[in-house]
């Protein structure tokens, strides 16, 4: 016995036309529909994760809305506030590092070890829900690095000793005399 071998028939010469399944020549080419990379259902199916949104507000007036996770600590979050310090807020400048900002909240300043949940921060599923204001505060920072508060002898640590071979015009911060 032979096995029959199955020819096209003589009449069907075109090309077969690609399926619509097919992956585009280009990712933009509207003439096949393309398959959506995840299903809508199991989008849906995970929950928006809740987010403390925070407003931002220097004493210059200057504002920036930022969104953290509730079990952040404040001083991870001065440290996030700190690199995303945008160009446009030049009063304060940035300070040369997150030690130099505090962040208040409800008359009081936020401990660095705490959490933005522990300060009563509220945490929300939408974006669009008012933001919680809190205000930062720039500790004085000088340019030089004599001045360097962690230093003995820098800003806000001046001892007589340092002082005395200082000119005090050079000295920033306050020259206030204690009795």
């Amino acid at each position: 016995m032979s096995n029959p071998v199955l020819e096209p028939p003589l009449g069907d010469i075109h090309p077969t036309t690609p399926p619509s399944t097919s992956i585009p020549s280009h990712p933009l080419d509207p003439s096949i529909p393309s398959k959506p990379a995840v299903e809508e259902t199991s989008i849906s199916s995970i929950p928006p994760t809740p987010k403390v949104n925070l407003k931002v507000l220097l004493i210059s007036g200057q504002s920036k809305v930022l969104s953290f996770e509730p079990e952040l600590t404040i001083g991870r979050t001065k440290e996030l506030i700190w690199s995303s310090w945008p160009s446009e807020w030049t009063d304060p400048a940035q300070p040369p590092s997150p030690s130099y900002l505090r962040i208040l909240h409800a008359g009081r300043i936020l401990q660095d070890d705490s959490t933005l949940s522990s300060n009563n921060l509220p945490a929300t599923e939408s974006p669009s829900t008012t933001p919680t204001v809190v205000h930062i505060s720039v500790r004085s920072f000088s340019i030089r690095a004599e001045d360097d508060p962690k230093k003995p002898g820098g800003l806000g640590r001046t001892t007589s000793a340092s002082r005395s071979h200082r000119n005090d015009d050079d000295v920033g911060g306050c020259k206030c005399t204690i009795m």
